[in-house]
């Protein structure tokens, strides 16, 4: 399997301001020698020494995440704003030519994870086919409501793909194409919401976004445990610092300590902090990364848990 993601923010949209764009550059020239930038080979060797908050952007789009199988076919992950761009870069496969398919899994209905779906042009085309999958009954219903005049010019019948949509039970067994099987599990969320756990040829990816668990939740854990398990990736929120997340209980989120020692206890192979938080800029995700590395390295000094830091563009394979 593959996953790439689109959109890592969580709540809202946050596209880097002006001054960020000029703090970047101010802190790339006050550190630049002539030996640096003597040629292209240079320049690059210079850029990549450089922090990722330096040099790049964890990006600013919301929740929007692809999964692929060993044969190609595509599962979508919720429809925030990095919907758009995954979009585009579908017009030049078969969607562009009203051919496309793909399974659309969505988690829950809260606005940064569906604002994207009305600027995805693949919906647009007659002829493509897009099945939704959800956990959540009557998404059909919540989608078309997205779509009243009230709310957008557009209806959601006047796009002209076919859509089709199934309700999921948690627990139940999908079949997404001919090799991913998933299921879901709720997890703690106003309004709720649900994670999922897909799985090829033995190898499982876990999606498990919006998801809060403090303290009290982990006295209690076991269940979850098991659904963690031996995941080979395991996505999950952590838009808190542990401070914070102790002010904002009820608020739906976690943070990178939680979410790291529940991955130490379920024996994954490698954590994607996620759901990023919209008032935190680059500087400062690079911050709540390497203070989740040094978290982990207190309990796991050896162990073999990679943490990485989603951001746009970010692809894993397993």
């Amino acid at each position: 399997m593959k996953i790439k993601f689109w959109g890592v923010r969580g709540s809202i949209g946050s596209p880097i301001r002006p001054e960020g764009v000029k703090q970047k550059i101010e802190k790339i020239l006050s550190i630049v020698s002539p030996t640096d930038i003597q040629n292209e080979q240079s320049i690059r060797k210079f850029l990549d020494s450089l922090s990722f908050s330096s040099s790049s952007t964890y990006g600013g789009n919301t929740t929007c995440v692809e999964i692929r199988d060993k044969d190609d076919n595509l599962i979508i992950i919720d429809g925030g704003t990095g919907l758009r761009e995954l979009g585009n870069s579908m017009m030049a496969s078969s969607f562009g030519k009203g051919k496309g398919h793909a399974y659309w899994i969505l988690t829950h209905t809260h606005w940064d994870h569906i604002q994207g779906i009305p600027f995805f042009v693949p919906l647009f085309l007659p002829g493509n086919h897009f099945e939704f999958y959800s956990s959540m009954e009557n998404v059909e219903e919540r989608l078309k409501h997205q779509f009243v005049f009230t709310h957008f010019p557009v209806s959601f019948d006047h796009y002209a793909a076919e859509k089709t949509f199934h309700y999921a039970p948690e627990g139940q067994e999908l079949h997404l194409g001919p090799h991913i099987i998933a299921f879901s599990k709720a997890v703690r969320h106003p309004g709720g919401s649900y994670s999922y756990r897909f799985t090829e040829n033995g190898k499982s990816i876990i999606f498990a976004s919006d998801a809060e668990f403090n303290l009290d939740e982990m006295e209690n854990i076991d269940t979850y445990i098991d659904y963690f398990r031996d995941a080979d990736v395991l996505v999950f929120d952590t838009q808190y610092t542990f401070e914070e997340s102790l002010q904002k209980i009820d608020w739906g989120h976690s943070s990178a300590s939680i979410a790291t020692d529940i991955a130490l206890r379920a024996k994954v192979k490698k954590l994607v902090m996620f759901h990023h938080d919209p008032s935190y800029d680059d500087d400062k995700l690079d911050l709540v990364y390497l203070r989740a590395l040094k978290y982990k390295e207190m309990f796991d000094p050896h162990g073999k848990l990679e943490i990485i830091m989603a951001h746009e563009s970010l692809e894993l394979e397993i």
